[in-house]
């Protein structure tokens, strides 16, 4: 059996769905026999196949086919087909179609493609054959994917409406609806209606089962982690005896770490207060360094923040003479320089961090 990992590394795309039939089939072996094959369901196909001098109605089920009524082509017993669909109650009910009378191409498209393969398809249909997607039923299989040229490699299979539109009209008028219809020797999962024509069947029953494989897979972790949990509380209560002698000592331990993180707290702030000057420093080193042509309208100081709002002759040099202070760095503008038009100066707004980074 794979490990969690190996499945994993399978297909990088459905990793989560993977582990989970994992897991899920690795809880359900755990189920008598009976059990898991009514869990599984039953998957039965009635398929109806056109051959050119008859329709053969067959069952298909676990990899086995068998020949279960042979039709008149020109004119089938539409009565025997339904009679053997009401005994049969297929979990997919499919019609057949020879392979010569679809047109198959493959076709390069970008990996992004896969997402709406079937519609992409759909825009390919008028370059590809010589229908329109409306004229056709047709479906996409991948045949390869490649990652490295973000490629995708695609067989698109058409089956012209006209062929197999009045074997569907009579199937609708009796009530059976294919929920399939592929092609001789098509690819497995190979579906050429269009999604809304294809039926849910037995969607109740399968919704029973879904929830009686939910309620199995409880039932069997319940009784995987029982014992499990019956370990951990004797664990717990070997460890609460240990615990109460321990107490005494992890309470000092717990004082000890506490008085240690005080006491780095009050180092850090003390460290941080001295390395920010004071602001009348700060307003000193300030009036010394600025040039006489510049204006200082309006100061903040926020924490290690310094904003400046003001008018200089020459705004973009202030940069530098604060880089230049011995107790400023990070200077930068916070917005465009303007030119105030009252006075011909420049406007600006600088920013700078307060005490100077180690370097």
């Amino acid at each position: 059996m794979l490990s969690l990992s190996q499945v994993l590394k399978i297909n990088p795309r459905s990793n989560w769905s993977a582990a989970w039939r994992w897991w899920r089939e690795g809880l359900l072996a755990w189920l008598p026999v009976g059990v898991r094959r009514w869990l599984a369901g039953s998957a039965r196909r009635l398929v109806l196949a056109v051959e050119d001098d008859a329709c053969v109605l067959a069952r298909e089920e676990a990899g086995r086919t068998q020949e279960l009524e042979r039709l008149d082509r020109s004119a089938p017993d539409w009565k025997a087909i339904a009679d053997w669909f009401r005994t049969e109650r297929p979990r997919q009910w499919v019609l057949r179609v020879p392979a010569s009378q679809a047109l198959t191409r493959v076709l390069t498209l970008p990996l992004v493609a896969e997402k709406n393969l079937r519609q992409v398809a759909g825009f390919e249909m008028d370059r590809l054959t010589p229908f329109a997607a409306s004229q056709v039923y047709y479906d996409a299989t991948v045949l390869e994917r490649q990652p490295e040229q973000r490629r995708l490699k695609v067989e698109l299979t058409a089956l012209p409406r006209a062929s197999v539109d009045p074997i569907l009209v009579q199937l609708r008028q009796r009530g059976l609806q294919p929920d399939a219809l592929d092609v001789t020797g098509g690819r497995p999962g190979l579906n050429l209606l269009p999604p809304e024509q294809r039926v849910r069947r037995g969607l109740w029953e399968q919704r029973m089962r879904a929830m009686a494989i939910v309620a199995s897979l409880l039932l069997v972790v319940m009784a995987s982690v029982l014992p499990i949990w019956q370990q951990r509380a004797l664990l717990l209560q070997a460890n609460a005896k240990s615990g109460r002698l321990q107490a005494a000592a992890n309470q000092a331990m717990t004082l000890r770490d506490q008085l240690d993180r005080t006491l780095q707290t009050s180092r850090m702030l003390t460290e941080k207060k001295q390395a920010i000057p004071t602001r009348v420093d700060l307003l000193r080193e300030l009036t010394l360094i600025l040039p006489a042509d510049t204006w200082v309208e309006r100061l903040q100081i926020k924490g290690d923040s310094l904003q400046i709002n003001g008018q200089s002759t020459k705004a973009s040099a202030l940069v530098g003479i604060l880089e230049a202070s011995d107790v400023l760095d990070s200077a930068r503008f916070l917005s465009p320089v303007t030119t105030d038009p009252r006075t011909n100066k420049e406007r600006f707004l600088l920013g700078a961090h307060i005490g100077r980074e180690s370097r």
